[in-house]
């Protein structure tokens, strides 16, 4: 049966997320996979700390997962030959699992599948000042988190640029946004976490358990007191009820001023690109009093009366990339050649060599392979996609929200499906366009959507005299 065929298959999802389990033990080896290089910081005075975090447990769909010994088939090589497969059987290959586990959500009372599941993880970057520019506790005022998450194919690194001039933009005058921290996560199958989770990576995924990652991260993981190069241990003092997630007779919306809307002291923003953007509305519509505000930067959330969303041609775009070269040199060189990369802006592209790659015994590798790249494209029928636009809805008009989207008709949805976001699905949120970008506008112009986030950012938290944030 061809790809397309299958994909028809898929049924529309609905209902509440899974709830949250405590985390397994993991069978996974972390032992120096998330080394870097050392870089300068971001901004004079700051630092950045690396750490692994336990993901959602456990995953919304059987077969999210595999044991370590357990063979995983690349659909895009040919086993006989060595060689590319045939596309369209690769494609059929991928979307098949897929479109048959959606149609069964599993069970927090399937012990049977809770057992045979694997415990993930994820790899976060924290970004703060350093211990002697932090503020005094006594009579201090909130400051921000940022929480970001990442474009589908990236790693967590891929902000640095614009988070490099949000926060050298943040001081004006002798006042500053007042951004305590920031953290940005990588998607569990991309960047370092996809390294480090391949050995147990199944044949299945969706974009909800996205966002029960971020906000697994967000509930216990994001006050840690110090980073390590181990695994997180979760906060002990999580609140049960909070774990259900939306599995809730009500859901609270949370006070109606952005400063008073905390979670254990902390003002959270999410802030998603593609991707990103859906597991933010995924994240934010099931605990939405979690949150201080969220921006949507250009997302993928599809108007959900528009069945017709078919993912096949991005999917074998990215099935069929090439994954691996000999050097890092090798593979910048092929990289300036390319269309897709020359409207990058240099930063990201220097950033996409030494953050996207991995060494590998014949030279570097994609850290996000093409399998894994191609899976989280094929939401078959944008199914998943759809779901998280369908509960825009449920986030509550106290819950300030903007979207940065692209240059008119270059976005990743067309101006139809902006306009129902807008007036539809959403309709208390503001949004702006970054000119000129198209829909990896954060690659692109980091710059300019460093501007568009500091003036939401800006207009929802006003400025603070300097010697406040010491």
């Amino acid at each position: 049966m061809l790809a397309a065929d299958i994909e028809q298959q898929a049924k529309p999802l609905s209902g509440p997320l899974l709830p949250l389990l405590p985390p397994k033990p993991l069978s996974i080896d972390l032992g120096g996979s998330t080394t870097t290089r050392p870089r300068p910081p971001i901004h004079p005075g700051w630092v950045c700390e690396t750490v692994i975090v336990p993901a959602a447990f456990p995953r919304s769909y059987a077969h999210s997962t595999k044991h370590p010994h357990e063979l995983r088939i690349n659909p895009a090589v040919d086993p006989a030959t060595g060689q590319r497969a045939d596309p369209e059987r690769a494609l059929a290959t991928l979307v098949a699992p897929q479109v048959e586990a959606f149609k069964q959500p599993i069970s927090v009372d399937d012990t049977h599948e809770l057992d045979q599941q694997e415990q993930l993880v994820t790899v976060a970057n924290r970004y703060r000042p350093a211990a002697t520019a932090r503020r005094s506790g006594e009579g201090e005022q909130r400051g921000l988190t940022l929480v970001f998450s990442h474009a589908n194919g990236f790693y967590r690194e891929v902000w640095e640029p614009l988070l490099a001039t949000l926060l050298e933009r943040a001081e004006v005058g002798g006042k500053s946004l007042p951004i305590d921290e920031v953290w940005a996560l990588d998607c569990i199958n991309q960047g370092d976490a996809g390294v480090l989770n391949e050995p147990v990576l199944g044949e299945v995924f969706n974009w909800a358990d996205h966002g029960r990652d971020l906000l697994n991260f967000i509930l216990s993981y994001g006050d840690s007191p110090s980073s390590s190069t181990g695994l997180l241990s979760p906060a002990p003092d999580v609140p049960a009820h909070l774990h259900l997630l939306d599995n809730q007779p009500s859901l609270p919306p949370g006070p109606p001023l952005a400063a008073a809307r905390t979670y254990r002291g902390r003002l959270i923003v999410g802030i998603g690109h593609s991707l990103g953007g859906g597991a933010t509305a995924y994240a934010a519509s099931a605990l939405p009093a979690l949150f201080s505000s969220l921006v949507f930067v250009d997302p993928v959330l599809p108007d959900p009366s528009n069945s017709t969303r078919a993912m096949t041609r991005l999917t074998t775009g990215a099935l069929m990339r090439r994954e691996t070269w000999k050097t890092r040199a090798e593979a910048r060189d092929g990289f300036v050649k390319k269309p897709f990369f020359q409207s990058w802006d240099p930063r990201v592209l220097e950033g996409y060599v030494e953050h996207g790659l991995v060494d590998v015994a014949d030279g570097v590798a994609l850290k996000v392979t093409a399998r894994n790249e191609a899976l989280t494209f094929m939401d078959p029928m944008a199914v998943a996609a759809r779901r998280a636009a369908t509960r825009l809805q449920l986030i509550p008009a106290s819950l300030p929200a903007h979207f940065i989207w692209a240059d008119k008709g270059r976005s990743v949805v067309d101006e139809d499906n902006i306009a129902w976001v807008l007036r539809d699905a959403i309709p208390h949120a503001s949004w702006s366009r970054v000119e000129g970008a198209g829909h990896l506008l954060v690659h692109e112009k980091p710059d300019d959507a460093a501007q568009h986030l500091l003036q939401f950012l800006e207009k929802t938290y006003p400025r603070q005299p300097n010697k406040a944030r010491l």
